[in-house]
């Protein structure tokens, strides 16, 4: 018998609730100067710029996967551009290499081109374990392979990991994920928008400090902010991975409970779940996994839960708490009271201040690889929802989610 413990202190609905806004409009180009940012103030502010948005040149072009014909694996990526590359401005040169890049026509291609400020970057072995945690994932592809084939862009900070752009840019405090966008705009080929997502290793942004980071959902554009701030100087590889993952998830369509922003379920394998993002998703063999969910698990009734199934039998191999005790498939005291109870019990189990059905998404099923580019715009996609991450530094310590 265990003892239901984790997220005993989380906090209550209202004050764990996502902001999660409009998105912005694509159809119109960011100006260069569209925010002001003073590093030599004493407290760093932001002056909306006097000049408006502007359409896009009518020559400005972006990748556009659904103009072409055959794409065998589903990765949003014509067989055409896999196998021949990708000639962006039609001068008969290629652009976009694909090829080079190790695209496969038959198997899951997903790129990332990532920009960093200084001393941010996640380090070269964060980046291979985020490459593997792809590479395990059981997707099935055409030419009977499995998992997916994920290309980081840093540019020339590692050798591995050198697709041509990736950049370090200056330090600059991120206001919000329109700063992403106007950093991608500035530094990355737009020869690669609609194609490749975009991520920025930062401090922190103004709309949210704390918060390790912003993401556009079933967008191109994120950011990872872990900097010393807030977060400190000793950031673990586990966060960096973790949150990496988590960010690049919204994009790929997912939210903090799967198909919903009902969050902390202990039912929710997946790295998208507070829980589960800063350490990864304890196992009973002493690893953890860093991933998306990779089946569809039992829903919790909050109503009327039977502590005897703990979380069902298709939790076997996972713990529900960072405790080798807190085995997931075994029965579970839910409602705190020293014993396994007769019945259904009625508690609260992810501590939102509501009861209802915590249900728990196969993500691997539910990402979406198809990126929506639209010709003719200069500025990612068609008005992508925004979530912040509302797990900040301070939250992860009151969890006990950081050493």
């Amino acid at each position: 018998m265990q003892k239901f413990s984790f997220g005993q202190k989380v906090a209550t609905l209202s004050a764990l609730s996502l902001a999660t806004i409009a998105g912005f409009t694509p159809a119109q180009a960011y100006p260069a100067n569209w925010w002001s940012y003073s590093p030599s103030s004493s407290s760093s502010s932001y002056q909306p710029a006097a000049s408006s948005f502007t359409p896009a040149a009518s020559n400005s072009r972006a990748a556009d996967p659904s103009s072409s014909t055959a794409d065998s694996d589903g990765d949003g990526i014509p067989n055409s551009w896999e196998t021949n590359g990708y000639d962006y401005d039609g001068d008969g040169q290629v652009d976009l290499d694909f090829p080079a890049w190790g695209a496969n026509p038959n198997k899951k291609d997903l790129f990332v081109e990532m920009d960093y400020m200084p001393d941010l970057l996640a380090s070269q072995s964060e980046l291979d374990t985020i490459v593997r945690t792809f590479a395990n994932y059981p997707v099935n592809s055409p030419d009977g392979s499995r998992g997916i084939n994920l290309h980081l862009d840093a540019g020339d900070a590692y050798a591995k990991y050198d697709l041509g752009g990736g950049n370090e840019i200056d330090y600059q405090a991120l206001r919000n994920e329109q700063t992403v966008g106007q950093l991608r705009q500035e530094n990355s080929d737009p020869a690669r928008n609609g194609i490749f997502h975009y991520m920025v290793f930062g401090d922190y942004y103004t709309d949210a400090p704390g918060s390790s980071g912003i993401a556009q959902i079933d967008g191109l554009n994120f950011a990872v902010t872990l900097g010393p701030q807030y977060w400190g100087n000793n950031v673990s590889s586990n966060t960096y991975v973790g949150t990496f993952i988590h960010e690049l998830g919204h994009n790929l369509g997912l939210y903090h409970g799967g198909d919903d922003d009902v969050n902390f379920k202990p039912n929710y394998f997946s790295i998208m779940n507070y829980r589960y993002q800063i350490q990864g998703v304890p196992r009973t063999d002493g690893s953890k996994y860093f991933g998306y969910s990779t089946q569809q698990y039992d829903t919790l009734n909050e109503h009327a839960i039977h502590e005897e199934n703990g979380l069902g039998s298709n939790s076997h191999g996972f713990l529900y708490d960072y405790d080798s005790r807190a085995v997931a498939d075994a029965p579970i005291d839910f409602n705190d009271n020293g014993t396994i109870d007769n019945g259904a019990v009625q508690t609260d189990v992810n501590n939102d201040g509501e009861l209802g059905r915590l249900t728990a998404q196969n993500d691997l099923a539910a990402i979406r690889f198809q990126a929506r580019a639209h010709q003719g715009y200069r500025y990612s996609v068609e008005r992508p929802e925004v979530t912040k991450n509302e797990l900040t530094a301070d939250m992860a310590r009151e969890h006990g989610l950081l050493d």
